[in-house]
């Protein structure tokens, strides 16, 4: 027996109704929309229309031409019974039948339609979660598709950086900070640092932290008579930040000392801006040598 025998053309299909049928009734069979194009008896042999342009009655909405139209079981037509059925563009909850022809006014009572729901827009649009191998996807901004071993799934960038809706992907702040050592040599009781450029980046940098990491033991005597001053300033003068070791305040031997926190204006660089180091010494504080600590972060331009 053969796998198939050809029957008829697609335009119209039988159909047998339970209950009478009157022409120009649209009849609704899972997914499938057609028109009954003359009256039919219950129980009795007919056809349905499954192609054609049709007038058909509508919501109070308005169709542009072009526009998907949805038959509504019990939506309300424009001067018709409330409840008995009407063409919309809302597609949640009901069933597509083809699409406008001609635009149609919020008040107009019919639009006329190409019926169509033969190629339903359910059945016929392939999208992502219509293959075997790419599983629900939520199109959530900075998601991406990711193999799991037997399938593609939409997941969240995670760990180091972060990825936007526009692709752009940004290292998190603690993988995007550098730091760098500047050699500083011992100052003996009394001696100063006059300011001295230390450190410049090419590109612009927003300031961490300073620290001085003391790579010796000995401060001297430092009380509140004989201070050891850190001025860290910018490219014009300005302060960074301060610290003033005295009786209170000891610095650390042998430890990375941080110098406090930073200004919040200045410690914003611009590309080349150079920050200098002052120390300033009582008659008897010292300053063993050690390293300048700037921790940093610059910018991607």
């Amino acid at each position: 027996m053969p796998q198939a025998i050809y029957v008829q053309q697609g335009e119209a299909i039988d159909y047998t109704p339970g209950s009478n049928v009157a022409a120009g009734q649209v009849v609704v069979q899972g997914d499938f929309v057609g028109v009954a194009k003359q009256p039919i008896a219950a129980n009795t042999p007919g056809a349905l229309a499954v192609e054609g342009i049709f007038d058909v009655v509508k919501s109070a909405v308005t169709f542009t031409a072009g526009v998907a139209v949805f038959w509504d079981a019990d939506g309300n037509p424009v001067g018709g019974t409330a409840g008995t059925g009407a063409a919309t563009t809302t597609a949640s909850g009901n069933k597509f039948m083809g699409f406008a022809v001609a635009a149609a006014g919020e008040t107009a009572t019919t639009v006329r339609v190409s019926l169509r729901s033969v190629e339903s827009t359910a059945h016929e649009t392939v999208g992502l979660a219509d293959l075997a191998d790419v599983g629900p996807v939520t199109y959530t901004a900075g998601k991406i598709l990711v193999a799991d071993g037997d399938s593609f799934e939409s997941v969240a960038v995670s760990g180091d950086a972060t990825l936007g809706s526009d692709g752009a992907l940004t290292l998190n702040a603690a993988h995007q900070e550098q730091a760098v050592l500047i050699p500083i040599a011992a100052l003996g009781a009394g001696a100063d640092l006059t300011a001295t450029i230390q450190f410049a980046h090419p590109r612009a940098v927003t300031l961490v932290s300073v620290g001085y990491l003391a790579a010796g033991t000995d401060f001297g005597t430092i009380d509140g008579g004989n201070t050891s001053v850190f001025a860290v300033t910018d490219g014009g003068g300005n302060a960074i930040v301060t610290k003033t070791y005295n009786a209170g305040t000891q610095p650390v031997a042998s430890a990375l000392n941080d110098l406090g926190a930073l200004d919040g204006t200045h410690k914003v660089l611009t590309a080349a801006e150079t920050v200098s180091l002052a120390i300033t010494n009582g008659a008897t504080a010292k300053t063993p040598a050690g390293y300048l600590v700037i921790r940093y972060i610059p910018t991607n331009a």
